[in-house]
């Protein structure tokens, strides 16, 4: 915020955004800032994050006010460097790797009362341990885009092996929206999969030439004849 900037409730501030995550920060008295008071009213009726996520909004709020002062490829690699296809890479990795994740707690877990696919952390931390060590980091990451939901801030093995894992989206739509996009679904998106037009085709059925096979009749009875005399 810039100096001079005022709030038009109360003067303390201009132009905050529900979406900021660092809403206190703009503002010297946040206690008495009415804005502040109005969106977080606004703030406690929605989902509240988890604590992973709140530090990633915040990084990226931060990052957000870096880009506009000194320009948008502050803190990103080079285009065309290594260290970009490093990143891409990586970030393909996570994503396959979240979407497999959840295909096996579709495949393998129960449906609840609400009829959506769940699974106890024991079940799939003793089934995903054998495709990849990277189970807990991959679960935070799935319930930072709302794919995922389960009580607590990490799960251990042993400690929270009764936790139930529960699925906010079906795989069908997780799944189709990665084979198309290659990026995991987002909380407010919706997946139509594509039509495919599938054409008919005809097969060719080779057909007898009756020219050839009175040609080959004529030549057996002409043999035949031949014998005869």
């Amino acid at each position: 915020m810039n100096a001079g900037e005022r709030c038009a409730d109360c003067g303390c501030a201009k132009a905050l955004s529900v979406k900021n995550v660092t809403l206190e920060e703009q503002v010297e008295n946040p206690k008495d800032c009415k804005t502040v008071e109005k969106v977080s009213k606004v703030i406690a009726n929605v989902e509240e994050d988890d604590s992973l996520t709140i530090v990633v909004k915040k990084q990226e709020a931060a990052l957000k006010r870096l880009e506009e002062k000194h320009g948008s490829g502050y803190g990103k690699p080079p285009p065309g460097s290594k260290s970009e296809a490093r990143a891409k890479k990586y970030n393909e990795n996570c994503t396959r790797e979240i979407v497999e994740l959840c295909g096996i707690v579709s495949e393998k877990g129960f449906s609840d009362s609400d009829g959506r696919r769940a699974i106890l952390f024991q079940d799939l931390f003793n089934t995903y341990r054998f495709i990849s060590d990277k189970c807990c980091g991959l679960l935070l990451r799935a319930r930072r885009y709302k794919l995922l939901a389960f009580d607590g801030e990490m799960l251990f093995q042993g400690k929270d092996d009764k936790t139930v894992i529960t699925m906010l989206r079906t795989f069908t739509d997780i799944h189709g929206h990665y084979k198309e996009t290659k990026q995991l679904i987002g909380p407010d998106q919706v997946y139509t999969p594509a039509i495919t037009l599938v054409k008919k085709v005809r097969k060719k059925v080779a057909r007898k030439s009756s020219r050839g096979s009175s040609f080959r009749s004529k030549e057996k009875s002409s043999t035949r004849e031949a014998k005869d005399s």
